[in-house]
């Protein structure tokens, strides 16, 4: 299984697919208004502690690390080991 968690753990340069975002329904509202939704996949192309930038959908987006804990992933591409190397095509 490939490594799951909040996207805030997640390093620059890490493609994941959103598999729950949190309960409130405030913070859910505006993730979806974002177009982060269960199954889109995203990179994470910044994330040293401070807000987290991400490519979505064609566009970039920056979140702060509150919000961006309350979106759950899981690596795309990882080995089944959950090693976190790319499967080759």
């Amino acid at each position: 299984m490939s490594p799951y968690g909040p996207l805030s753990q997640f390093p620059a340069g890490t493609r994941v697919r959103i598999e729950k975002l949190c309960d409130c329904s405030r913070a859910r509202g505006r993730l979806c208004a974002m177009g982060l939704t269960p199954g889109t996949e995203i990179e994470v192309f910044a994330n040293c502690g401070g807000p987290c930038c991400l490519k979505v959908r064609g566009t970039s987006l920056t979140l702060w690390q509150g919000l961006a804990g309350n979106i759950f992933a899981r690596v795309v591409g990882a080995n089944p080991d959950g090693s976190g190397a790319t499967v080759a095509a």
